[in-house]
C-alpha cells in the first residue's frame, strides 16, 4: 500500500503533537487519535470549511499509523458532498486492501493536501 511520503509524514507527526485545532488563512484543521485497531492507530485528518457561518467537514481523511515503522497509510475519505470511499479495510492482522488505485490517489492527495496546510 501506498504510505505518505517523508515531507507529508513530517507534516503530519508535528500536526499531531499540537493535539489541537489550528486554523490557516481560510480553513480549520483537526488532526487527533481517534483510535486503534491491531497494529494501527487510526488518526483522522479533518479539514473545515465555513459557508456562510456554518462549518462543514471537507474532506476527512483516515490514516492508519504503523508506529512500529512510522508510515501513515491513508484508507478512508468523505467530503462535504456525502462521498465516502473506504479503499482498505483495518483488522487486527492489519489493512486488508481493497482498491489499490484509490488507495494511492488519496495518498496522493493526502501529501498534496498536507503540503498545502503546511505553506499557510
Amino acid at each position: 500500500m501506498r504510505t505518505l511520503n517523508e515531507r507529508a509524514t513530517e507534516i503530519l507527526c508535528d500536526l499531531l503533537k499540537r493535539q489541537r485545532n489550528f486554523t490557516t488563512s481560510q480553513d480549520e484543521v483537526q488532526v487527533k487519535v481517534t483510535g486503534r485497531i491491531g497494529k494501527y492507530n487510526r488518526v483522522s485528518l479533518i479539514l473545515y470549511i465555513d459557508i456562510n457561518g456554518v462549518r462543514y467537514r471537507d474532506p476527512e481523511i483516515v490514516l492508519g499509523h504503523d508506529t512500529s515503522k512510522g508510515q501513515f497509510i491513508p484508507y478512508h475519505y468523505n467530503d462535504f458532498f456525502r462521498i465516502e470511499e473506504c479503499y482498505a479495510q483495518p483488522t487486527a492482522d492489519g489493512l486488508v486492501l481493497e482498491d489499490e488505485f484509490g488507495q494511492y490517489n488519496l495518498a496522493n492527495l493526502t501529501n498534496r493536501l498536507l503540503l498545502q496546510i503546511a505553506s499557510k
